[in-house]
């Protein structure tokens, strides 16, 4: 659907790649999430700032003149390993965040002139979690795997963004550019007895730095 629309918007343009990082800067609020304890303890979580830092890369393309896709990924994982004798227990949390947003252009993108642009964004935790130790009988294994469980359904969760950016291109190949948007995220909190649903609706403005690669002409 998105390549049928890009040949309908321009038939003829190539796609030009782009690649650049998107700085969003700390706030109070950030301070504020850390000093309540809703981070997730295990440095890994949405809000917790290493899988989904304040500077990020991206990339993609301008497929069409007006229409472009870009994706990130955002990777963190914690593991530790207890030695007790001949005794050992493993643990590990891990999430991995793929994000992916849509940019439609609002004017053509030249040179010493500003281009503003729409876009939406989605992205998902995909978490990971496990107990493991030789010192475990099988009812604890058992144990061990629920709580893993309930861990990994904690660090999961799903969310996107909708707002406007524009790039001001300093010359071809290299652009500054800005970004505002409302984002929502939603989490799940599950055990045997217990099933909490969040969400988590808010503002951000990036600075995004740009670097692409027009097609040559001829």
């Amino acid at each position: 659907m998105i390549t049928l629309l890009c040949l309908a918007l321009n038939p003829v343009h190539a796609a030009t790649p782009i690649a650049g990082v998107s700085w969003t800067p700390l706030s109070r609020s950030d301070l504020v999430w850390v000093d309540e304890g809703r981070t997730s303890g295990v440095a890994v979580g949405e809000f917790d700032g290493v899988a989904r830092p304040a500077l990020a890369a991206f990339g993609g393309a301008w497929v069409s003149e007006r229409v472009g896709v870009v994706g990130s990924l955002g990777v963190a994982r914690l593991q530790s390993t207890t030695w007790t004798g001949d005794t050992w227990r493993q643990r590990h949390w891990g999430v991995v965040r793929p994000e992916i947003d849509l940019r439609i252009a609002l004017s053509t993108r030249e040179v010493g002139r500003p281009a503003p642009w729409l876009f939406l964004g989605l992205y998902g935790d995909i978490p990971s979690a496990r107990d493991v130790s030789n010192g475990y009988n099988e009812a604890e294994q058992e144990d061990a795997d629920e709580d893993a469980w309930v861990e990994r359904v904690r660090l999961g969760g799903l969310g996107g963004r909708l707002g406007a950016g524009v790039d001001y291109r300093l010359r071809d190949g290299l652009a500054l550019g800005a970004t505002w948007a409302v984002g929502y995220h939603r989490g799940f909190l599950q055990s045997t007895d217990t099933k909490v649903v969040s969400s988590w609706l808010a503002t951000e403005a990036s600075l995004l730095l740009s670097f692409e690669w027009p097609p040559r002409d001829g």
